[in-house]
């Protein structure tokens, strides 16, 4: 039984990427999406965050500890690949726009693509790992639903308009299912990692939430989704690295694990950053309350006796 639900766990994610990616085509224009690239200060301290900080913590912690290599092997991947579809969907359990989410997931897993495989083999010596197969899969579950999704919208709007909300249904169907048969499928093995494993993928994924909170710059949007794009990695990259390089299944299973664990903390942490946004527009919109601190000042140096 759980060989079968590990065998779906590929196909529902497959599905999951595609439809996602779909749904924000559909539903955004390039120039949404282009127009947080524009934040240089923000996409410096994000490319800081995702490929300097977060790798450099967890080779860090790595060496004060003695896990199996093979272990060892699958958290650094995990560290090294950035840019995850996932991020479109805590944007928008966050209450963030969608095209903020998918410039972060562009950005980071186009730099991915190039990136791993130029620092991977310097950390584990013996990976020969190409940027092509890497970029391929990536490019055409990721950027191409994106793309078409898009065209659909621009050249033909009543579909695009009949077929979004049936992505948006698919997507949100096929998470959950993801997350089910992710926990059912390697449930024993998330016990046979150890504490000490899963305790490092818990500081790492928090340490990266704080890293791309900071590269923010102190905007809540970028905060919010600055960090929940550090904190959620590229497994699905990682997938590819692990199963083209790596013999061991333990590499595979680590992965698997970080990435479930991941994704349920992000969720809730979503959550979390949702009701914040609830009470902040609350906060702001309240008539009582000035909107503009600085032009109540000065209302209040205008206001005649």
């Amino acid at each position: 039984m759980t060989e079968f639900f590990q065998s779906m766990v590929g196909v529902i994610v497959l599905v999951f990427v595609v439809s996602t990616m779909l749904n924000v085509g559909l539903t955004q224009h390039p120039s949404d999406i282009t127009k947080y690239l524009r934040h240089r200060r923000f996409i410096l301290r994000m490319l800081i965050a995702n490929f300097v900080l977060v790798p450099l913590f967890m080779v860090l912690v790595l060496r004060f500890t003695s896990l199996d290599p093979a272990l060892e092997n699958g958290l650094l991947i995990f560290a090294l690949c950035a840019g995850a579809p996932f991020l479109v969907k805590l944007t928008a359990v966050a209450d963030h726009d969608l095209a903020l989410g998918a410039a972060v997931m562009m950005l980071l897993m186009l730099l991915s693509v190039a990136y791993v495989p130029l620092i991977l083999p310097r950390l584990l010596p013996g990976t020969t790992i190409g940027a092509g197969a890497v970029a391929r899969p990536l490019l055409l579950q990721m950027i191409a639903p994106l793309a078409l999704g898009m065209l659909a919208a621009q050249f033909l709007p009543g579909f695009s308009a009949a077929l979004q909300p049936w992505a948006g249904r698919i997507a949100n169907v096929a998470l959950y299912a993801v997350i089910a048969a992710t926990l059912i499928g390697y449930f024993r093995s998330m016990l046979a990692i150890g504490g000490a494993a899963l305790l490092i993928v818990f500081a790492t994924i928090l340490a990266a939430f704080g890293f791309g909170y900071l590269a923010g710059g102190g905007r809540d949007h970028l905060e919010d989704v600055g960090a929940l794009g550090t904190a959620q990695r590229n497994t699905a990259a990682g997938f590819i690295i692990a199963t083209q390089n790596f013999d061991d299944p333990s590499v595979l299973v680590m992965l698997t694990v970080a990435n479930t664990v991941g994704l349920l903390m992000l969720l809730c942490l979503a959550k979390v950053l949702r009701h914040d946004n609830v009470v902040t527009s609350a906060l702001e919109n309240d008539p009582r309350l000035p909107a503009d601190p600085g032009q109540a000042a000065a209302d209040s140096t205008n206001r005649r006796p």
